[in-house]
């Protein structure tokens, strides 16, 4: 027959607690750190966290996935793109092995790849990544949730970096409605779609339009930022050149009903 040893019995309620205070210890210094902007030191801290969950739990674990996404975040913030795309691309592989295809952390690593490849301007993986993002979100949370929105600003800020204006325009329309309606009106998302929204409507020549939303960008910018802001000053100084474009239709405007008029007064006197 065999005995336990109460020994080890001690030695197993010792170690334990102990193990588990090293690695929220471990993620505790990654977030102080994370919060001085110190990113060599947080890279160090959820490296360290990363080896204990893989080492406690395994690598086929959604704990382990946070730790793999925690590591690849800070290596994205210190600039090491490629370290960053590794991990991200480990990430998605557990991931999909784990968890349901319309896994929101599913979406959230689509994101990061979309975000990613973006940097590198591999723009068709770009395009699959956050349409895949946005595909879930919609699906797992509608179209009224901050993710969402955050899908579709980031879609649609790719196209309009990709001058497809017209496909970026009901983007960036969606991310603004639920952001009015969700955040508070001197949020700084809803300042940026307010202003992303106006000068997608500036390309496509929608001036009215872009004049009154950025309008509105700036009354939240002038809110939260200060007056010497380079983004507060350069808004402003689009809005000179949009009203600018706004006269300039509105003349076009009186100037073509003009020549109607008088095309149309002619032609009665000539009939008379």
């Amino acid at each position: 027959m065999q005995h336990n040893n109460p020994l080890s019995d001690v030695r197993m309620c010792f170690f334990s607690p102990l193990k588990n205070n090293l690695l929220e210890n471990y993620i505790k210094y990654a977030i102080i750190n994370k919060e001085k902007k110190l990113t060599r030191k947080v890279i160090y801290f959820y490296k360290k966290a990363l080896f204990l969950r893989i080492r406690d739990l395994g690598r086929y674990n959604q704990k382990t996935v946070v730790a793999y996404m925690n590591l690849a975040e800070a290596y994205l913030e210190d600039g090491q793109i490629e370290k960053s795309l590794k991990l991200y691309e480990q990430t998605l592989k557990i991931t999909k092995s784990i968890t349901d295809k319309d896994s929101l952390y599913l979406a959230s690593i689509y994101n990061a790849l979309g975000n990613l490849h973006f940097l590198k301007e591999n723009f068709k993986e770009t395009h699959s990544f956050y349409s895949k993002a946005l595909n879930i979100r919609e699906e797992q949370l509608g179209e009224m949730h901050t993710l969402t929105a955050k899908s579709n600003y980031e879609l649609g800020y790719f196209y309009a970096f990709s001058q497809e204006y017209s496909l970026a325009l009901p983007f960036f329309e969606k991310a603004l409605k639920c952001r009015v309606e969700l955040y508070r009106l001197s949020h700084p998302e809803t300042a940026n779609s307010y202003n992303s929204l106006a000068m997608c409507q500036y390309h496509l020549f929608q001036y009215e339009e872009a004049y009154k939303n950025l309008q509105e960008a700036i009354k939240i910018q002038k809110i939260i930022l200060p007056k010497n802001d380079i983004g507060l000053l350069s808004s402003k100084k689009n809005l000179k050149e949009i009203k600018k474009e706004v006269l300039k239709k509105k003349k076009e405007t009186l100037l073509k009903s003009f020549i109607l008029w008088m095309k149309s007064f002619v032609h009665t006197s000539q009939s008379s």
